[in-house]
């Protein structure tokens, strides 16, 4: 491998990871078209090796940033991670039963459909009759919220595991309009997911199936540790509700180019 190779790639990581701490995002949805559009990489190779990423603690830096400042909710994040990780493996034997063409084109719409509603739904007003909770206060865990916290990170994994991203770009919003957690509690506890290795059945999924270069991985993984430092500390001084905005347009951006560039 050359050295501008290491480089840009190291750089792809850097990127991946400044935007994760800031948008609250597991990066995959930045690194799997730049390695597919940029580094050539097939789209089930750069899901898998986007995954593998998930392995180590990523979002270390970052999650520890926004826990400072009071925007991790370690019960929501611990919940989700119970069901996130098998949704990831089921996710994984799906994505690999299906064409190239066809997981480009479901990552795309996801994305879309993901900025649509953070670009034009309202911040969630506090209702009492609401099952909704006021986002500035602590969610209140009761037995039905917990199963909804487990069914949401199942589901999330199993899109996580299809189209090869983190889940931020589904568990935001989720957190967001339908548990009414602020836009940075939402994106701190969404990166906590980042710590443990709840990529890990996906990943090994793909790699079974030839679909992970570790080398690669590593790389990226190098400068995405730094990045989700900076994006973190950069998240914590802006409003909920730009960063909202900021993340709805970026996935705009990204879907675009999937849908038109394949």
């Amino acid at each position: 491998m050359s050295i501008p190779l290491i480089f840009y790639l190291v750089l792809l990581g850097l990127t991946a990871g400044s935007l994760s701490g800031l948008l609250g995002i597991g990066g995959g949805v930045v690194i799997v078209p730049a390695l597919v559009f940029v580094f050539g990489l097939s789209q089930h190779l750069a899901q898998g090796t986007t995954l593998a990423l998930m392995v180590l603690p990523i979002g270390l830096l970052a999650a520890w940033t926004y826990y400072k400042n009071g925007h991790v909710d370690l019960r929501i994040a611990g919940l989700i991670c119970l069901g996130f990780t098998a949704g990831g493996y089921f996710g994984a034997v799906l994505a690999t039963a299906l064409s190239n063409a066809m997981l480009e084109r479901v990552f795309a719409v996801a994305l879309m459909l993901v900025a649509f509603k953070m670009l034009t739904a309202s911040e969630p007003a506090p209702d009492a009759s609401s099952t909704i909770q006021a986002a500035t206060t602590k969610l209140h865990i009761t037995v039905p919220s917990a199963l909804a916290l487990m069914a949401v990170g199942l589901l999330v994994g199993l899109v996580s595991g299809l189209i090869g991203i983190g889940g931020g770009v589904l568990l935001v919003p989720v957190l967001v309009f339908y548990f009414g957690r602020s836009q940075h509690e939402a994106q701190g506890t969404t990166l906590a997911l980042m710590v443990p290795p709840v990529g890990l059945l996906a990943a090994c999924e793909y790699y079974h199936k030839g679909d992970v270069n570790l080398t690669i991985a590593a790389l990226i993984c190098a400068g995405f540790f730094v990045g989700g430092l900076i994006g973190a500390r950069l998240a914590t001084r802006l409003s909920s509700r730009l960063l909202g905005k900021v993340f709805g347009v970026s996935m705009i951006l990204i879907a675009l180019k999937m849908l038109l560039g394949a």
